[in-house]
């Protein structure tokens, strides 16, 4: 057998050995590692070995079969193609069959960083979060990037070299803990600079897009938007270097370039651009076979490289391909590894993901628990009897009473001993699982580097006070009962049956609570452990939306008619590539993100999105893993996204990262924990000399001992047993923890992920102002529409020739935005084409000869009398349009050409702007009069606003959150959508660029409670001074590149679902449905979360503030009471359990706003 072991101080280490395994495992263990789990790989030995016999026997007929059909074994080659292997071996990584990497090629050594991820087990309370982060930063100052997560049992770690996650597992698992390297991937860290700037002599679109098109072939710009009407623009590069290289492009195309700002942002980005499969292979006899299969890998060329070669003793063979069907595939390699011989039979091998490898270790956590409980509890049943029921609740003639109160040894009593034989496996098995931790946290205090203050100030975690509490209840007890089988002489009662005089033995120990201590504590810890599971499922049911099968489709098609499917089949989702056609079945879910080629039905998105109604699919629409399939009709599909790379995993990703975003209040409770066990320490020893000094002094009356033998110092020893069991960190180390896991997982099935993890959480809970972005945000964004249009009818006109002259003016509209970029401009062109364009069409498209572009104020058209009246219409009806020129723009322009618009018409317009439209006007000259220009056509265009928002902005006000608007877009057109939807107009900041927003996100943050004084007048400003002198919490919501400054400078970035890349990274929170009604929700929960937070807090801190004293005897002097350790073992596990389930009640939570947004789908169903 071929032994696998994972050991402390390296990676991985395989060992050929004949020895049993306990052999090798004591060996190991002696020598200082700590073994995690061994595998047994089935290794097929060289016939010419003595135990050859076994081999035959073992593969039997299969092997004879292959002899028979393989000509190398015939021809007896093995020995020369083994020693070839062999040397080849030699020269080759190894890597584990658990599909991760540890010895990697050269190439990869250029890499910058890696990201190294561990499952991290024996984590119990904050103070195990504060010592791994603490012997991880003590050793490794070098790691900037270190977090770890108590819930999920993981820690991650941005390195720079891969041989560093090995140096920082072996020193986490010398903390005492388990410890896993789970992934270790290269990371590129991505550095882009956002470039804002103001640019001068933008006239028209064309202008704009000139500037697109010029700037759309620079290769180092990634991202970039041009804004006409801020005459400005944001630029995202990868070296600020290019800076002057973009500067002096935009300025030999004739333009102004004034650069107002250049930012650097940091990303590290895990690299995972091809595929990498590991595949196991059985049926392997000789040394041909793992040629052959390598061999049929390399003959796919440059598309396939072999990571890890098969081969005899490592029938696992790993390799790394770039999809391109139908030539490479997995299917496709597959079956080329079968044509090999038929016996091959080969499988994916799936490394755990973090969620499995932390619900494993759960497992076998409770597991370890269960059976120790169990044991326990067993013999808690007979200790119960002789301990409590025998001596508390027996009258003394009893029988029974009187039978365990005879000595044994000395004056050792027959109970005595027998509490002593049950106490001894509970101590030493049933407990152990407390002492190893103990020993284990104790015994790295004192590794080199340890500072002398965390040896004395910051030592230990429950597990040391669990050890101390049940170490010297068991271990005094013993001294107690050696010294009482040494005493001599007898105490004698006369018992009331008659039956003469008996001899009694003490029975002072507290062995009986050994037994109890330990049951209730592993009872506390297995209600712990079942919660915390219960608690980090959040990213576990995500990961377990995909399907494991899906039905792979053959496809032929022809044009204009539904696609046929010619064959399908069954597989695993592991065998699918991108661009393959799945067929998704009612009630069923797609197993990757697909577009819809043929079909419609509707799929319930709630997992993802929180959208409670089931969305409508149709054609050439998105759909995404994690979704299910509620409609009546199947739908065939193209995948566009594997396993990794889909918007499930993504979302996946985004919460468990978050989850390592610690709130600021976790890092008090850390610090708090941290000096908690010494001081816990400090006040049992304290309490155990107060009593002991106070009882021996003469201070306390004589009836206060009342135990037979020990004196004062066992009788105070109970107090200081009771104050080391009852005191508690893990409530204080899981108050926050747990809520925001709960929390994080609530608000990803509401649709909104927490990028920002706790402190997101925290600085939600407090938000004073919210701003908005306009477009994108407040409107539905996408292209604006033309909502309303006025002819301005003349009425000296006939009918006919009316009717012609308006479409005319509609043609000419047309060509005037006919190569515009505006989405004003647009929206007019798209407007006269889908209504006009099929009825009346000028006969010759160069009817303007010229087109101007009027900064801010509009276009004007110098018009072709001649063509123009050789329109079709107006030669049939010998008529001639009588304008020569046409202007379009707004009212400014509309005014400086004279151009002026009657009252009537005005009125109308008038309430256009009210609602917040924006208004596009047209006039034409006359060839009486060639400078004067009548106004003869108006339109009104819109973004149309969201219709939550009004409602939306209404309940923040209401709840205490002051909502501000800050655009780019002009005053007016602003101030009448603050208007519409509810938003002071005092409140809003218009016309301004990119990073004058942030500047203004600034502002706020230093004088929002000044603003909201002063709303009400100044006399407020007096009387709330120190109103004003507070800082804001400011957030902000907002969806494109421009936002990105201000969503990264508020103190709570919101970035809506269907923004851009950089506003996303950017953001906190991303809310998954474009829905405002999710910003009401994540404020709610917000304070929801952090109100529980404090609750378990106050819980925690008012528990052990209460509870030590008790247990340190301060109530004793009223009637004797005290808290029998026992009790107070039972109180502490309580505790714990208690906080835990708080935080799991806040799933119970379902915001208003829920049943306001299913009231709205109802309306509009």
């Amino acid at each position: 057998m071929n032994y696998v072991g994972k050991v402390s101080n390296a990676v991985d280490t395989s060992l050929k050995i004949l020895p049993s395994l306990k052999v090798v495992s004591g060996a190991l263990y002696s020598a200082g590692f700590d073994i995690e789990s061994i595998n047994t790989e089935e290794v097929i030995p060289n016939p010419r070995k003595v135990y050859r016999w076994w081999s035959l026997l073992l593969h039997g007929s299969h092997k004879h079969n292959h002899q028979m059909n393989c000509s190398e074994c015939r021809t007896g080659l093995q020995e020369e193609k083994e020693k070839k292997r062999q040397k080849e071996e030699s020269l080759n990584p190894v890597s584990s069959n658990d599909g991760t990497i540890f010895v990697t090629s050269g190439d990869e050594l250029h890499l910058d960083q890696f990201r190294a991820l561990y499952s991290v087990g024996g984590m119990t309370c904050a103070s195990c979060v504060n010592s791994i982060t603490a012997v991880v930063n003590e050793h490794f100052p070098s790691v900037s990037d270190f977090a770890v997560d108590l819930m999920n049992k993981s820690a991650m770690a941005i390195i720079e070299n891969k041989p560093l996650a090995s140096k920082i597992q072996v020193i986490i698992r010398d903390a005492g803990f388990n410890c896993d390297l789970v992934e270790l991937l290269p990371v590129s860290t991505v550095k882009s600079y956002t470039v804002t700037a103001s640019i001068g002599g933008l006239t028209c679109a064309a202008c704009v897009n000139s500037i697109n098109n010029s700037i759309a072939k620079l290769s180092y710009v990634k991202e970039f938007n041009i804004s006409l009407l801020t005459n400005s623009g944001t630029f995202v590069i990868d070296d600020e270097a290019h800076t002057r290289s973009l500067k002096e492009r935009i300025e030999d195309m004739g333009f102004d370039f004034i650069i107002n700002e250049v930012k650097q942002s940091v990303s590290a980005n895990v690299n995972k651009q091809s595929r990498k499969v590991n595949l196991s292979i059985s049926g392997m006899f000789c040394t041909e076979c793992p040629e052959q299969i390598n061999e049929s890998l390399r003959l796919f060329g440059d598309a396939i490289v072999i990571d890890d070669p098969v081969s005899l003793s490592h029938p696992y063979v790993e390799f790394t391909y770039v999809p391109s069907p139908p030539t490479v595939t997995i299917r496709s390699i597959l079956k080329r590894i079968g044509e090999i011989s038929p016996q091959f039979n080969t499988s994916i091998i799936h490394p755990l993901s973090l969620e499995e490898l932390s619900a494993q270790m759960a497992r076998r956590e409770q597991k370890r628990l269960l059976s120790r409980l169990i044991v326990t509890v067993l013999i808690a049943v007979p200790t119960f009897v002789i301990g409590v029921i025998a001596m508390a609740l027996l009258p003394k003639s009893n029988h029974f009473y009187q039978l365990v109160r005879v000595p044994l040894f000395g004056k050792m009593s027959r109970m005595t001993f027998s509490l002593f034989w049950l106490a001894t496996p509970v101590y030493f098995y049933s407990a152990s699982v407390f002492h190893k931790k103990a020993f284990q946290e104790v015994r790295s205090l004192w590794n080199v580097g340890v500072p002398w203050t965390r040896r004395f100030f910051r030592f230990g975690s429950m597990n040391l006070l669990m050890c101390l509490g049940t170490s010297i209840a068991y271990w005094a007890s013993f001294v107690l009962m050696l010294i009482e089988s040494t005493l001599k002489g007898d105490i004698t009662h006369e018992k009331t049956s008659g039956m003469g005089m008996m001899s009694e033995g003490f029975t002072t120990t507290y062995f009986d609570s050994v037994v109890f201590l330990t049951m209730f504590l592993l009872i506390g810890r297995m209600l712990e452990s079942f919660s915390k599971t219960k608690a980090a499922d959040s990213v576990s049911m995500l990961a377990k939306l995909r399907p494991n099968e899906a039905h792979l489709v053959e496809v032929a098609s022809e044009v204009n008619k539904p696609l046929d499917i010619i064959n399908e089949k069954l597989l695993s989702i592991d065998l699918l590539e991108v661009g393959d056609y799945i067929k998704i079945l009612p009630g069923m879910s797609p197993p990757a993100d697909c577009i819809i080629v043929s079909n419609a039905t509707f799929f319930d998105e709630s997992a993802l999105t929180g959208e409670s109604r089931p969305v409508p699919h149709k054609f050439g629409e998105q759909i995404f893993a994690g979704t299910i399939n509620v409609g009546k009709s199947y739908v065939i599909a193209k995948v566009i996204a594997l396993e990794g790379s889909s918007m499930l995993d993504q979302i996946v990703e985004i919460v468990r990262q978050g989850q390592l975003h610690r709130a600021p209040i976790e890092r008090v409770a850390d610090k708090l924990t941290g000096y908690f066990v010494p001081i816990v320490t400090l006040i049992a020893i304290l309490t155990w000399i107060i009593w002991i000094s106070l009882g021996y002094g003469g201070a306390l009356p004589e009836h206060y001992l009342d135990i037979e033998f020990g004196g004062w110092a066992m009788w105070s020893l109970e107090f200081c047993i009771a104050v080391f069991v009852i005191a508690c960190p893990c409530g204080i180390g899981l108050a926050a923890p747990t809520a925001l896991f709960v929390g994080s997982g609530l608000a990803a099935k509401f649709g909104i992920l927490a990028q920002g993890g706790g402190e997101a959480f925290q600085e939600g809970s407090r938000v004073d102002i919210l701003c908005f972005d306009k477009t994108g945000t407040l409107t539905e964004g996408g292209e604006p529409k033309v909502q309303d249009e006025l002819y301005f009818k003349n009425d000296e006109i006939e009918s006919t020739r009316e009717d012609i002259y308006y479409h005319i003016l509609l043609e000419l509209s047309r060509d005037l935005e006919l190569n515009s970029t505006h989405p004003l401009g647009i929206a007019l062109r798209d407007y006269c084409e889908s209504k006009f364009l099929t009825q009346y069409l000028l006969d010759n498209k160069h009817i303007l000869t010229k087109v101007e572009e009027i900064s801010g104020k509009g276009l004007k058209g110098d018009i072709d009398a001649i063509k123009l009246n050789q329109h079709t219409k107006l030669r049939e009806l010998n008529l001639t349009a009588g304008f020569t020129s046409i202007i379009l723009g707004n009212e400014r322009f509309m005014n400086e050409n004279s151009a002026f618009i009657d009252s009537s018409h005005e009125q109308i317009i008038n309430e256009w702007k009210r609602e917040g439209k924006s208004i596009i006007l047209i006039a034409v000259n006359s060839d009486e009069s060639p400078s004067n220009y009548k106004t003869v056509l108006a339109f009104s265009v819109t973004d149309r606003i969201r219709p939550e928002a009004s409602e939306v902005i209404k309940t923040l006000n209401e709840i205490g959150i002051q909502t501000w608007m800050i655009t780019g877009d002009n005053k007016m057109s602003a101030q009448a959508v603050a208007k519409v939807v509810g938003i002071p107009v005092e409140n809003v900041i218009s016309d301004v660029l990119p990073n004058e927003k942030a500047e203004k996100i600034r502002w706020l943050q230093k004088n929002g409670h000044a603003t909201q004084a002063a709303g009400d007048g100044k006399s407020n400003i007096v009387l709330n001074k120190k109103i004003t002198t507070k800082r804001s919490i400011v957030a902000m919501i907002g969806d494109g590149i421009n936002d990105a400054p201000s969503l990264t400078m508020a103190d709570v970035g919101i970035a809506m679902g269907n923004g851009s890349d950089i506003a996303l990274s950017s953001a906190k929170f991303i809310l998954l449905k474009p829905d405002l009604r999710l910003v009401l929700i994540l404020f709610r929960l917000s304070r929801k979360i952090f109100n529980r937070v404090k609750f378990n807090f106050f819980w925690a801190l008012i528990y052990n503030t209460i509870g030590i004293p008790i247990a340190a005897g301060v109530i004793y002097p009223y009637n004797n009471s005290r808290l029998d350790p026992v009790w107070a073992s039972l109180a502490m596990a309580l505790s714990s359990v208690s906080v835990v389930l708080s935080s799991l009640a806040l799933r119970l939570y379902k915001p208003t706003e829920l049943d306001y947004i299913e009231e709205m789908t109802e309306g509009k169903a």
